[in-house]
């Protein structure tokens, strides 16, 4: 007898293949039969007649890590749950809960708690990637969860908080914690190249940490330098690592955005009035022939066998911590000499500065220009509040700058100045180059996600307050109900391979991502005519559509009846 039967439905396998009738049975938490099980019984028996029977997703670029170890955390990972979410890797853009390492340990908890918007408690603990994984296991966890080890604690750990590059011996530390961090079960190790203290490497430093990942057959990923005109320096220099390490090589949220100097004004308004003839005439604007073109050394590095990848968030804005826009040397020395030095009047003005005179550069070197200087690109409106953690300035979630500076008669400038040190400097923001939910900023990453070698993922930075983004809720329903269906442009068996078999093939996690039998038995049953996400920008917290049944290791999570709490069906994943 099996343990569960899905009976009846269109089978959409992960692999790009046709879709085809078939019945499931599951044992032990393994896909144990493919076929016609008409005479077959089971425990539990699922009738998917007119529904769609597909792998869960795999979302290989989230943050949930940040919040798997608080209390309340299967409320806060639940959304990722409701939407299809069975499996997803944490430790990404350089940032992650694990290593924590004596040496520099409060630099370590001062960064995660920027994103996670909570006092980060360790009780003067260390531990590792296994201690760390080893603690979920004991108290369960609500889907699969595996880690990247990441570049910018590593750094930390070996280094503090320092703006230059590193010496022999401080890199050979870093080294060696990478090494065990793998030892311990990581998939690769991943940067945030825009964010301090990652923004302060060289290629030469990626290229020795990726010497070490060779040894593992772990992943490079990479949040690049830079996603404006720099943009084919970055994509060259992560190339650069995979080629010379033979290693495979993912690039993270990939997007364009470029830098139009002295005209940005000019062009940001530009893009609204398209925007707004966009939405009223609906006559298609090639917009994403701009990304195309970004894309050509990725497409160049495919055909030669370079096993390079992407992945991409399909929505029109972006989230990350207010710090990360702030030129590097401002966060020299740690969180703590960054609101120090915002709180005093006059290197406040001497940032503001750099800001406004800074170019987006590469290499950069100059104190006064990064890689990325995403407020000269767009201006002070380019950036709205997400998340702060005190009441008090709730009211400011999910609007602009410039919009508060005239509230309260202040520069924008000064506005996040004042609300970081209210805040101690965890405040998360999003960021656009124009309006919220733009479609046709969305319809600039078209290539992107149409592109056979594009995995979808949702950048998850699960709260469980403030103003979440709505790809918390609808990224996988929301991607396949715009591009899987009638004119999207994919079929549904290449929607669902880019959401299932293609991320887990690029990180390396085996028996997910398919149904075929051997396999873990992480299923979806979807209502392929109800799919459709409820979320938008405005009112983000709404469940999607269409999904009936989520199960994760054969145990159903999510029913038509809803979340089935406390089930707890996820597994630690470690490579090999």
């Amino acid at each position: 007898m099996y343990d569960l039967i899905i009976r009846g439905g269109t089978v959409v396998d992960g692999t790009g293949a046709d879709p085809f009738k078939a019945d499931l049975a599951v044992l032990n938490g393994k896909i144990e039969e493919v076929g016609d099980l008409a005479d077959a019984v089971a425990v539990k028996t699922i009738d998917a007649k007119g529904k769609l029977v597909t792998p869960g997703f795999v979302d290989i670029h989230s943050h949930a890590d940040l919040s798997v170890n608080l209390e309340e955390h299967e409320d806060i990972l639940m959304p990722m749950v409701m939407q299809g979410i069975t499996t997803c890797i944490g430790g990404n853009c350089g940032l992650g809960a694990a290593p924590v390492t004596e040496e520099n340990r409060k630099d370590i908890v001062a960064y995660n708690e920027a994103f996670v918007m909570r006092r980060v408690e360790t009780d003067g603990r260390t531990w590792g990637l296994s201690e760390f994984l080893s603690n979920i296991e004991k108290r369960g966890i609500i889907l699969n969860m595996g880690m990247l080890a990441p570049h910018g604690i590593l750094r930390l750990s070996a280094a503090g908080p320092v703006r230059r590059l590193l010496a022999a011996d401080e890199k050979k530390r870093m080294a060696s914690l990478l090494e065990r961090t793998m030892e311990e079960g990581a998939f690769g190790m991943s940067t945030g190249l825009q964010y301090f203290p990652g923004s302060q490497s060289n290629t030469e430093e990626l290229l020795d940490m990726g010497k070490v990942l060779s040894k593992y057959g772990g992943v490079f990923t990479s949040h690049l330098r830079s996603y404006c005109h720099t943009l084919p320096n970055s994509i060259d220099e992560v190339l650069t690592v995979g080629r010379k390490n033979d290693i495979r090589v993912q690039i993270s949220h990939i997007y364009w955005q470029p830098y139009t100097k002295y005209i940005t004004p000019l062009v940001k308004g530009f893009m609204q009035g398209a925007s707004l003839f966009y939405n009223k005439v609906g006559v298609p604007i090639p917009i994403e022939l701009g990304l195309k073109g970004q894309f050509k050394p990725i497409d160049n590095a495919i055909a030669d066998g370079l096993p390079v990848g992407a992945d991409v968030v399909p929505t029109s804005q972006g989230f990350t911590e207010l710090f990360a826009f702030f030129p590097p040397w401002v966060l020299e020395g740690g969180r703590e000499k960054a609101l120090e030095r915002i709180s005093d009047a006059k290197t406040r003005a001497e940032i503001k500065k750099d800001i406004e005179k800074g170019e987006p550069d590469w290499p950069h070197t100059d104190r006064a220009g990064w890689s990325m200087n995403y407020f000269k690109m767009t201006g002070w409106g380019g950036v709205r509040v997400m998340t702060v953690p005190s009441e008090k300035n709730r009211y400011m979630e999910g609007r602009s700058f410039p919009e508060l500076g005239r509230e309260l008669k202040k520069h924008p400038f000064d506005v996040m100045c004042d609300l970081l040190t209210e805040e101690s400097g965890r405040v998360m923001v999003f960021h656009t180059p124009t309006v919220p939910d733009d479609p046709l900023v969305a319809r600039s990453m078209r290539y992107a996600l149409l592109h056979p070698e594009v995995s979808i993922v949702t950048d998850t930075i699960l709260l469980g307050l403030g103003r979440p983004a709505h790809v918390f809720y609808d990224c996988f329903p929301r991607f396949l109900d715009l591009y899987a269906k009638g004119k999207g442009g994919l079929s549904i068996a290449e929607g669902i391979r880019k959401c299932t078999s293609l991320p887990a093939k690029q990180l390396g996690i085996p028996r997910r991502g398919r149904i075929t039998e051997g396999f873990c038995a992480d299923i979806l049953v979807i209502d392929w005519n109800r799919l459709r996400s409820n979320s938008t920008f405005y009112e983000p917290a709404n469940f999607p559509d269409g999904i009936e049944y989520v199960i994760i290791n054969g145990k159903p999570v999510v029913t038509p009846e809803g979340y089935q709490r406390g089930v707890m069906a996820g597994e630690v994943l470690r490579r090999n």
